[in-house]
């Protein structure tokens, strides 16, 4: 009854462990070509069909959803390693952190992810690297953001009054107690944003400007389905529905976060 009544935690989670299953999963392998196979329907041998050059269909999408999935937690994990630490001092610091500081998160957090990615893209190229890098800085000041103004409304409460008076030092009152109270916000914040970035990064990748032409990912899959999707919209239809059932998974995740 308990696994029942939390299902809209257990089933994202089930999806999204699921998404760094593929090399168990896939039935063939997603990179070999059979051009005698091309646009097959679905099949005991191709659950999901082949795509355009033969290749299994079911087994691109799921090492798709690995690659996409593992950038945007990857990006996520640093995010949350780096901003944390430094929203919490800033807003513990209170009225010594100068207006520049403030004036600087403002003005970069109203920055979209993809001036970023155009700007690394422009340095490095496109490429899974500067994709992580791209939704790393873009999210990092938003995270700093949010984790100072939760600790500037945290530091004057009783419990954070309680332990200066009962001895604890400002990184046990920063880390100890006030970071756990904040826990619940960067949790939601951080999954309704994996959510914005797995469809960012599916996008960048269908127009070109993603995880490169030699990555397996789920944008690169639906921009080589749109091509033949007069023929074969289940082909496109397949990864759409990937995409959106991770981000939906990504948001059931932020939404019920106790």
């Amino acid at each position: 009854m308990k696994i029942i009544k939390h299902w809209k935690i257990i089933l994202p989670i089930f999806v999204i462990i699921l998404c760094f299953l593929a090399f168990l999963l896939a039935p063939n392998d997603p990179e070999k070509i059979n051009l005698l196979m091309r646009l097959q329907p679905p099949s005991a041998e191709y659950p999901f069909g082949t795509d355009i050059q033969g290749r299994c269909l079911i087994s691109r999408i799921l090492y798709g959803a690995r690659l996409s999935t593992g950038v945007v937690l990857g990006s996520a994990m640093l995010v949350v390693l780096s901003a944390c630490p430094i929203g919490l001092i800033m807003g513990y610091s209170g009225n010594k952190t100068s207006w520049l500081t403030e004036s600087i998160l403002n003005s970069v957090t109203a920055l979209p992810p993809i001036a970023y990615l155009m700007v690394f893209i422009g340095a490095w190229g496109n490429g899974v690297f500067t994709t992580f890098l791209a939704l790393t800085l873009s999210i990092f000041p938003r995270l700093v953001k949010l984790v100072k103004t939760k600790t500037e409304i945290e530091r004057n409460k009783a419990y954070v009054l309680c332990a200066i008076v009962s001895g604890a030092g400002k990184t046990r009152q920063m880390f100890r107690h006030i970071l756990p109270n904040c826990a619940k916000e960067i949790t939601t914040f951080m999954s309704l944003m994996c959510a914005e970035m797995i469809m960012m990064v599916t996008s960048f990748s269908f127009i070109g400007i993603g995880l490169g032409d030699n990555a397996v990912d789920l944008g690169g899959i639906i921009q080589e389905a749109y091509q033949v999707v007069l023929v074969r919209p289940d082909i496109m239809l397949f990864p759409v529905v990937f995409v959106v059932l991770i981000s939906l998974s990504f948001n059931l995740l932020g939404q019920n976060v106790q």
